[in-house]
Parts: structure tokens; sequence; C-alpha cells
């Protein structure tokens, strides 16, 4: 049997979900020993307290953002064919040029509606609502930031297409590590800590105050604690992050990429549900 539409339009989700693997693979093997980075610590006994600072050894590779862009690329390749097959599979006519079918993404709501039936002329009204639907654009109104948002993963996944095949690799940084609780965060807990994980010494990491939209460089400082409260296994833990584009900068990278491919995969699944393909 030929394959039906959903399997051929899942072929390239399906790649973006290897693009991922390999990244998590690549993020993994960076963080194994020897480690790329590790903690140094400076004393003030007078004020008491042990301030943490970071120190690199090895940059974050650049095949992070070649598999970032690889995978971009397949999932806005498959919603690209998704419209595609929707408009030539339409009775309606005129229809686009392929050139110009693309799935509808913008920045805000207003320009959605002004630029979408140019990327999906001919398209069933069926599917062109079934689009709809989605809210495939970043903010309602871009010129007024509270007004809300619409489908920001998807605006997302656009931005950083185009931005990886026209102007640059996306930018990877390390970003917002965590560390281990102190010794009184650890006491006040200790119950919920034992019915939780049987222990009421295990492993309890909390939020950085370090500001996610700028970069960790060497030298960073990471915290400031009492040196009393100190854990006696110290430990951090640190993501990677997006560098850009500006409206994704500081957000974990791998968690960003999986609900991408988790909503595109989701659109592909709905509208064959939905019998539009």
């Amino acid at each position: 049997m030929p394959p039906t539409p959903r399997e051929l339009l899942l072929v390239k989700v399906d790649r973006a979900y290897k693009h991922l693997i390999d990244l998590q693979l690549a993020r993994d093997r960076f963080f194994r020993p020897p480690y790329p980075y590790e903690i140094v610590t400076h004393d003030n006994t007078q004020a008491g307290e042990r301030t943490f600072y970071l120190r690199i050894h090895k940059e974050i590779p650049s095949e992070f953002s070649a598999l970032i862009g690889d995978f971009a690329h397949n999932l806005r390749s498959a919603l690209d064919h998704l419209a595609w097959h929707l408009v030539q599979s339409s009775p309606i006519v005129p229809k686009a040029e392929d050139r110009d079918v693309y799935f509808p993404i913008f920045e805000d709501s207003s320009e959605y509606g002004k630029g979408k039936m140019r990327k999906i002329k001919g398209m069933a009204n069926a599917a062109i609502q079934a689009i709809d639907d989605i809210n495939p654009y970043g903010r309602l109104d871009k010129t007024r930031p509270m007004a809300g948002i619409g489908n920001l993963p998807l605006y997302w996944l656009s931005a950083i297409n185009l931005q990886d095949k026209h102007r640059l690799l996306i930018p990877a940084w390390g970003a917002a590590p965590t560390h281990s609780i102190t010794k009184s965060r650890r006491a006040e807990i200790a119950k919920v800590l034992q019915a939780a994980f049987g222990s009421e010494n295990a492993e309890v990491m909390v939020g950085s105050l370090i500001d996610s939209n700028l970069p960790l460089e060497d030298g960073s400082k990471l915290c400031t604690l009492p040196i009393s409260e100190v854990d006696d296994n110290m430990k951090f833990r640190f993501q990677i992050a997006f560098g850009e584009p500006a409206s994704m900068r500081g957000k974990e990278i791998i968690s960003t990429l999986n609900n991408m491919h988790r909503i595109v995969r989701g659109i592909i699944e709905d509208f064959d549900r939905k019998g539009l393909l």
C-alpha cells in the first residue's frame, strides 16, 4: 500500500525528532567528565559568606547550533508540506503558485489576518478554519505586549528556522544554574523529603537568581551563601539555553524543542483525525 498523507507528512517530523535525540546525546557528552566547567569559591570570613564562581574549560560546541537548525528546518518543512497538500488536494480554484504556498505563521494576529491567504489560496474553508484555530502567530498585537499571546512555540519555530537559514547559527549558551538547597532549608522540609524520596538527604536543587537572559561566562558569579548554610556536598547544574532570537533568549533548549515537536506532530495528527488530509 502507498503511504498515506499522514505518514508522508510525519517523515520530516520524525527526522526532526532524530536531530533532537542527537542534540540530547551531544549535550550529555558535553557535561560528562572531564567536565567543561568547575566551581571555584571565595570565602569572606569577616562576613561569614562563601561566593561561588564559574570557571569554563570548554565552550559549547557549534554542533549544538547546527542540530538546532536541522531540527527547526525539518519541523517547519513538515508544516509547509501540510499546507501544500491542503492546497493541492482541495477542489477550490484558483490556487496559489507552488512557490508561494507556506504554512502561515506570523508575528501577530493582525499580520496573520492580512497575510495568510497569500500563502494558502485555494485551501478548503474547513482547513483554513483548522489553521485559524491553531493561532499560528506570536502575539495578539505586537504593539501591545500585554494584549495576549498566540501560539508562541510555532512562532519561535518559524523564527529560529529563518535565522538559521538566512543569517547565522543559533547561539547556544550556558544559563540559569540550579544548586543544592541550604542546610536550614533542608531541615525545614526534612519530613517532606523523607515522605517523597525515602531520605532526608535526597538531592534537591533550587533555582538560581542569575538572569537567564545573559550567558554564563568564565568567572561568572553564581551565588553567595552564608558559610554555615552551605550544603556539605554542594552541587550546581547548568542548562543550555537559546541566545537568539531575542524572544527566546534564555529559554532552555531541549524542553523548548521537545514542545515544538509535540505541537507540530499534534497538528498533523489533528488534521488527519478531522478528515482534512
